[in-house]
């Protein structure tokens, strides 16, 4: 929460890292220290550290009921069946016991209930006895409200629960950050607002802001605002930076003004991407090339800006650069399928879509199969079949032997297709008649699936009959084929 209090936090955690691993080192924890240390060890997500301060406090601190309670909190976070036995042999959630065990009473009884009402009676119960929560009381306080889905309730009622927390930043923040695993960003919007006039000083407060702000589609002024406040605390903060570049870019990205966010941020590749499509768009291809060439000089398997790189040199400099860049093995193994897909996703317009076209196929050629996720193949006969670039149909199905064993019956018509449309006439006539007479055995109880895979079912048959009644026709009249655009009616579903 506070990052000074942070920093002092990790010293102590460190200090009892070195105490674990170092037998011989001397030292000794206070009871706070212990307490301390459970607790920032929970936040880290540390249950080797939660469980040796537990012991710690075993030895050295048999009677303290601070850790007696904290026990209580792993066994609710590791080991639920573990809480409701523990609660049950210390007397339940009577008012006269502790409020973490109240608590996490409350969660475990609640927590599956359909009814939200009984845990909001149960929790204002505990509020009508006015406690002083601390912080970690007030996390967990937070924490069962949410497990019983009841952040809704504590908006509404958060000026009159503010009252009862010894640290209201600590309540926003764990109120604002649930909100924010729930993607739930205008709801958590006016709480970290209010966070921020609590704690004006503390940046990560600032840009939890701001990235509710832009996910919310707050006001232009209001993000500059923000972004203005941050770089004021740290002129090098790269969330900051890449927003304002951002902001640039969509008002039309005046180059000049980019070149000095992008000195800042060099290793983020959306905002190199944008930069180089920017300098093209402003009739100054040499820049984008200089750039290019700058960062390919620190780094020659920089994949993001060789993919780029085609906006500025087109489609066969692009493909044949990379492919030098990539020639070994050992270069190719530093850069997974899965990331170049991510890069590939960038040529997004329709010409330089095909570039990814022929990026795919090249990692289909020269990758290890085992290394390629399973949906490559069919990602890229799909994508190149709906831009009638059918070469790369066939060409995928002959870099992947194994394909036509896997595939569906609508990737199977699609292939046929593309044969049938590249002049591969005997091969498309053979599948025809495959398919046709097969489809029973190659693709069994097709037609009891959904009505949307029996339409396609029985559309796949007309299309690989059509295919086949128009090579036969072709052959008996010497002329070649005359097949349609694309022969689908509708597509394949996007699981």
């Amino acid at each position: 929460m506070d990052e000074g209090i942070d920093f002092e936090r990790d010293e102590l955690i460190a200090r009892f890292r070195q105490y674990l691993h170092d037998p011989e080192h001397k030292a000794f924890f206070s009871h706070d220290d212990i307490v301390e240390i459970f607790d920032y060890a929970g936040d880290l997500n540390d249950d080797y550290v939660r469980i040796e301060a537990l012991i710690y406090a075993a030895r050295y601190f048999p009677e303290s009921k601070d850790m007696e309670q904290r026990r209580l909190i792993f066994y609710s976070d590791t080991y639920p069946l573990a809480a409701k036995e523990f609660i049950q042999d210390h007397g339940g959630d009577e008012p006269d016991r502790p409020l973490f065990q109240r608590l996490i009473a409350i969660k475990e009884k609640y927590c599956d209930d359909d009814n939200r009402d009984n845990a909001i009676v149960a929790f204002e119960r505990i509020l009508a006895e006015k406690p002083k929560m601390n912080d970690e009381e007030t996390i967990r306080f937070v924490n069962a409200v949410n497990d019983c889905d009841c952040l809704d309730w504590l908006e509404q009622n958060l000026k009159h629960i503010a009252t009862y927390s010894g640290n209201k930043a600590c309540l926003l923040y764990e109120l604002a950050m649930f909100l924010l695993d729930q993607v739930e960003y205008a709801r958590a919007l006016p709480i970290i607002e209010k966070l921020v006039s609590e704690k004006p000083f503390v940046l990560s407060y600032w840009e939890l802001l701001l990235e509710s702000q832009v996910n919310s589609q707050a006001d232009d002024a209001e993000i500059n605002d923000t972004i203005e406040t941050i770089l004021a605390i740290d002129p090098e903060n790269e969330q900051a930076l890449k927003q304002k570049f951002l902001m640039i870019y969509h008002e039309g990205g005046n180059p000049d003004l980019l070149s000095e966010i992008v000195y800042h941020i060099p290793n983020d590749a959306q905002i190199m991407r944008l930069y180089i499509r920017t300098l093209v768009d402003h009739g100054r291809k040499a820049e984008a090339t200089d750039y290019i060439k700058s960062r390919l000089k620190a780094d020659p398997l920089d994949y993001e800006a060789l993919i780029s790189n085609y906006f500025v040199a087109g489609h066969k400099a692009c493909i044949k650069a990379i492919k030098q860049a990539f020639a070994t093995p050992e270069a190719r193994a530093k850069v997974s399928p899965s990331k170049w897909y991510e890069s590939i996703k960038t040529l997004d317009t329709v010409k330089s879509a095909i570039a990814g076209y022929a990026l795919m196929l090249w990692i289909l050629e020269e990758y290890d199969h085992d290394e390629l996720p399973e949906w490559w193949t069919s990602t890229l006969i799909i994508n190149a079949f709906d831009r009638c670039k059918y070469k790369y149909v066939v060409d995928a199905v002959e870099a992947d032997p194994t394909f036509m064993q896997r595939c569906d019956m609508v990737l199977y018509t699609m292939v046929t297709c593309a044969y049938a449309k590249t002049g591969e006439y005997e091969t498309a006539l053979e599948m025809c008649n495959n398919g046709i007479i097969y489809s029973g055995r190659l693709w069994p109880g097709i037609e009891d699936s959904s009505p949307h895979w029996t339409l396609l079912y029985h559309r796949c048959l007309d299309i690989l009959m059509d295919i086949s009644s128009k090579i036969y026709e072709a052959k008996e009249t010497d002329m070649p084929p005359i097949f349609s655009g694309n022969p689908f009616g509708v597509h394949a579903p996007r699981d």
